[in-house]
């Protein structure tokens, strides 16, 4: 399991400095230096992915210029990296330095971590015993309804009274396990390497075991917790897993899965995850004030405008309509006649606001008249708006005759 840059230089620097690497070289055919490969790794180590050691995508010519080295040194150096699978070619680049710039592509590589070669001292906490994986077993291979497995099961025990009695079976699980559980441990299996090939029932047998809440833990903390518990003893994640859920279970076993007391953002626990939309500000006297009477207004334009819509009495056009007489329908001239003379009206109307306010104007320029006219101003805006909205309601009540005409 990747745990940083620093460990996989470590490792590595382990690893060229043993006779793999000799031994290695002259499998491939190939010449290089313990020196040389480890000072273009830590070029392609500052260029990786912190958390996962992926992508690292530099070309050639950028790794010889930063370590020093000649473009085929670094070819040779990826070859040894490929083949002793520290490294790992994900996308294979494209083009050459006369090819254009748009069309060139480095080779993209994934840092691998490996286990340390040398085993580490035990530690004094006893270790956790795994079953093996294969070899004899007891119970035979047939089904329990089958007449040979009958006769090839043990006899039964004697009692302390001479009875036989049957020998004792595991108990059979007979309700699911917790829903909140089987997601934790699904999310685990995810996120861990190696857990992927067994049930996920025994994912969550492993983490009932070591006592672990999962409504305070994700899985995100867990897999910190068992990181930090590698770095500190210098152990790593073993590349392939035998029992996944023994192994868990061994390694869950020896942390402390107690809740924390204060759940903070940054550790990764199940608090994180909460809602955490600001409560609402409670209201004041005046905003509820404010309120009402916001309400109250809309409601009596409403009711006014209703009662306005109800008692309106049938116009002309609706009553010839109900006649049939289409004589009298407006005609086209007509309606263009109409436009005309309220345009001319409009009109006339800003040319009388205008004066007005000139007038007003001159007669309050004197010093001393600031507040006269102010109030001017505002009666002469009050009145065009008045003026606009009665024309506005005489163009939109000609617009709605017009259109009940043509229908």
């Amino acid at each position: 399991m990747w745990t940083s840059r620093a460990g996989w230089l470590e490792g590595l620097h382990r690893w060229a400095h043993s006779p793999a690497l000799a031994q290695l070289c002259a499998a491939e055919r190939v010449s290089i230096t313990a020196a040389t490969l480890l000072s273009i790794a830590a070029v392609m180590a500052e260029h990786a992915d912190h958390a996962t050691g992926r992508h690292v995508a530099l070309t050639r010519a950028t790794i010889a210029a930063r370590a020093g080295c000649d473009v085929r040194t670094v070819t040779t150096a990826w070859r040894v990296l490929r083949a002793s699978h520290w490294a790992i070619e994900a996308h294979r680049g494209h083009g050459s330095p006369d090819t254009p710039s748009i069309g060139r592509r480095p080779s993209v590589y994934h840092l691998v971590p490996r286990r340390d070669p040398h085993p580490t001292p035990n530690s004094a906490e006893p270790d956790f015993h795994l079953p093996p994986s294969g070899g004899l077993s007891l119970s035979p291979p047939v089904g329990k309804n089958s007449p040979s497995g009958h006769a090839s099961e043990p006899a039964h025990h004697m009692s302390q009274n001479g009875c036989q009695t049957p020998p004792a079976r595991p108990p059979r699980r007979t309700t699911p396990r917790p829903l909140v559980t089987q997601r934790l441990a699904a999310a685990l299996v995810a996120r861990t390497h190696g857990l992927d090939r067994a049930h996920i029932g025994t994912i969550c047998d492993a983490l009932t075991a070591a006592g672990i809440d999962p409504t305070v833990w994700t899985a995100r903390a867990i897999t910190d917790g068992l990181n930090a518990d590698m770095r500190a003893r210098g152990w790593t994640w073993p590349d392939h897993i035998t029992n996944p859920g023994a192994f868990l279970a061994s390694r869950l076993r020896r942390l402390s899965w107690a809740p924390p007391e204060t759940p903070t953002k940054a550790g990764g626990c199940a608090a994180d995850s909460l809602d955490h939309t600001p409560r609402p500000v409670p209201l004041t006297a005046a905003s509820r004030a404010r309120i009402a009477a916001a309400q109250e207004q809309i409601r009596h334009i409403l009711t006014n405008r209703s009662q306005r819509t109800h008692s309106s009495p049938p116009t002309a056009i609706t009553v010839s309509r109900h006649a049939e007489n289409l004589p009298d329908r407006p005609t086209t001239a007509d309606m263009a006649r109409r436009a005309e003379q309220l345009a001319a009206d409009r009109a006339r109307i800003a040319t009388q606001l205008t004066g007005r306010a000139e007038h007003a104007a001159a007669a309050l320029g004197s010093p001393g008249h600031t507040a006269a006219r102010a109030t001017a101003a505002a009666a002469a805006r009050a009145a065009v708006l008045r003026r606009t909205h009665t024309a506005a309601a005489e163009a939109a009540d000609l617009a709605a005759r017009v259109a009940a005409a043509r229908t």
